[in-house]
């Protein structure tokens, strides 16, 4: 799902844009540029039946954007936001519409060096099954 939701989102122009390559899993690299967005899987969200997990996911997924303004993370927010909330079929993956469930700041975080950055958090849940 990870790989699948990176390439949608970079695929996106609305998303590209804004962030240009910089979407990352885990942990923000240290130096990248601002705009930049960090993507967690915060809650597996494995459904199962009888027989064992049946492919069906909905992890709670958290997205942190950081941007130089409150309003550049706003914006950034705003865009991913905007496209998980539409059905896509990508990489053999059938995103279903993504919930959002919370949502933070901005808040403005040390990065390192001296330098800081307005971060805006959201968690959605993501459903997605394999594409039929």
């Amino acid at each position: 799902m990870q790989e699948a939701l990176t390439a949608r989102l970079l695929a996106a122009p609305t998303i590209s844009a804004i962030f240009a390559d910089r979407i990352s899993w885990g942990v923000r690299p240290q130096g990248d540029p601002l705009p930049g967005a960090v993507l967690q899987v915060i809650y597996p969200g494995r459904m199962y039946t009888q027989a064992g997990a049946d492919g069906i996911g909905n992890p709670r997924l958290q997205v942190d954007i950081y941007a130089a303004t409150a309003a550049q993370a706003l914006a950034g927010a705003r865009a991913i936001r905007d496209l998980l909330e539409i059905p896509a079929i990508v990489d053999g993956i059938d995103f279903s519409i993504s919930v959002q469930d919370a949502e933070r700041g901005p808040v403005t975080e040390d990065i390192g060096g001296g330098a800081e950055a307005q971060r805006y958090s959201m968690d959605f849940i993501v459903w997605f099954s394999p594409a039929a």
